[in-house]
């Protein structure tokens, strides 16, 4: 027998096409008196569909490499400045190295920086490993961390070592072993440089397109400190008188480079002025004998001649003047100098001249192998050629470094 719908036992008709008729749903809807699933005692939660999804990043390294921060710069001008001191200094100091390989004991690095309480081959280490770092920066300013964190401690060595021969000048001065003409020692200004170096690399410029503007502030940066190193040269070390003011250790000689004789056979005021202060170290037992270099000028008078005859007169002994009357150039004085006071076993040497020349004098000795003393001359008069002087001495400079680069 067929059961009708709804009787106990009987089967489910299907539901219409549309879905179940209304009231229905309402009839299938849990009651209140059904306990919900969720609560029940053992039940799992489906996962989340945020579970999914990775940890947020928690610290600032992390959110940096995933680009979720801005990357901190530093402004491309003073990048760019940095860049181009960092290129000079890298630059000039594997220059110095490679004079030091090419000439046993060349030390051309004493002019920023002095190492002395390293073993040479470690000084050499570091200068390398500055030099090409300085330079990389230079190249290449957005770095890595690893090579961020190189550049920032050798600049900072750096800086420190700078530093500690800025303090060595207040200590060698008040022993009395060099008289300098400014109480800042050049040291400081390298300092000050290098820490700029440092600040400015902390950061990377910005990356966008700002590749000419910057390689042109740059370029001008690099130029700028090539006329510059040779006039602060001039400045500092020119007025150092590095003699010093004690008689306890008098030079065994003094070489004072000649000036223009006028027609008349009179000495120039460069001339008077560069005899009169060889003459004073001569009578203050700093030095025990001047030697005068010079040659025969357009006014027809041999320049070391009248030198010798100023000395003479002015009580200096005539066994106690040389006379090199071949002297027509700072490298012609150099030359002929050196096997004389060489082959009379003199070793403490003394050079005399005007601040600006007294650098370019350094090197060429240098270049000869002897480590000379530089003393300026004290200028009595006032030479309207002087700026001219000065500034001729910065070409001047490179072509004799270079000359003592390459040996």
């Amino acid at each position: 027998m067929e059961t009708g719908p709804g009787r106990a036992g009987g089967t489910t008709p299907p539901e219409p096409p549309g879905g179940p008729p209304a009231g229905v749903a309402a009839d299938h809807a849990p009651s209140a008196a059904e306990p919900d699933p969720a609560s029940a005692p053992g039940h799992v939660p489906p996962p989340s569909l945020d579970a999914t999804l990775p940890d947020s990043p928690t610290t600032a390294r992390e959110r940096e490499r995933l680009g979720l921060v801005e990357e901190k710069t530093r402004a491309w001008p003073i990048a760019a400045v940095a860049r181009g001191l960092a290129l000079f200094c890298g630059a000039f100091t594997l220059l110095n190295v490679v004079g030091a390989l090419r000439t046993p004991g060349f030390d051309e690095n004493i002019w920023w920086i002095d190492l002395h309480l390293l073993p040479q081959a470690a000084a050499l280490v570091f200068l390398v490993a500055a030099a090409l770092t300085l330079v990389g920066y230079a190249v290449r300013p957005r770095m890595s961390r690893w090579r961020r964190a190189v550049t920032l401690v050798l600049a900072g060595l750096c800086a420190v070592a700078t530093a500690g021969n800025g303090v060595d000048f207040y200590v060698l001065w008040s022993r009395g072993d060099f008289r300098p003409g400014l109480p800042l020692p050049l040291s400081f200004v390298f300092c000050a440089g290098f820490g700029f170096i440092f600040w400015a690399a902390l950061r990377p410029p910005p990356a966008g397109r700002r590749g000419l503007p910057a390689a042109a502030v740059l370029a001008v940066t690099a130029a700028a400190c090539v006329v510059l190193f040779p006039l602060a040269q001039e400045l500092f070390f020119g007025n150092t008188d590095y003699l010093g003011g004690s008689a306890s250790r008098p030079a065994d000689a003094v070489v004072v480079f000649g000036a223009e004789v006028h027609a008349d056979g009179s000495p120039s005021f460069v001339l008077m002025d560069r005899m009169d202060t060889a003459i004073a170290l001569c009578k203050d037992h700093r030095v025990k004998r001047i030697i005068v270099s010079g040659a025969v000028g357009v006014s027809g008078y041999n320049e070391a001649l009248v030198m010798r005859d100023m000395a003479v007169k002015a009580g200096v002994p005539s066994k106690d003047v040389v006379v090199d009357s071949a002297g027509v150039n700072t490298e012609a004085t150099v030359r002929d100098t050196v096997p004389f006071f060489g082959g009379v076993g003199w070793r403490r040497i003394a050079a005399e001249s005007d601040f600006y020349h007294l650098p370019r004098i350094k090197l060429a000795y240098a270049r000869a192998g002897w480590n000379v003393l530089t003393v300026p001359a004290h200028s009595t008069h006032r030479i309207p050629q002087t700026p001219f002087l000065v500034l001729r001495e910065v070409p001047a400079f490179w072509v004799y470094y270079l000359r003592a680069v390459g040996g």
